[in-house]
């Protein structure tokens, strides 16, 4: 599993990417944004239930 920090540095850093982009690779950066952001938030909850459990 991945840092989340590390995810959330990726991120930004892809956003800023797809700022710059031509509109083909933004399309392509920002899905790979959408990636990255799924991939916190499943870290999120599987941090919250073993916290819980």
């Amino acid at each position: 599993m991945m840092d989340a920090k590390f995810l959330r540095e990726q991120l930004a850093l892809i956003r800023e990417l797809a700022d710059q982009a031509d509109p083909y690779i933004k399309r392509r950066l920002l899905a790979l944004a959408d990636t990255y952001e799924r991939r916190l938030a499943a870290q999120s909850r599987q941090t919250q239930e073993r916290s819980r459990g």
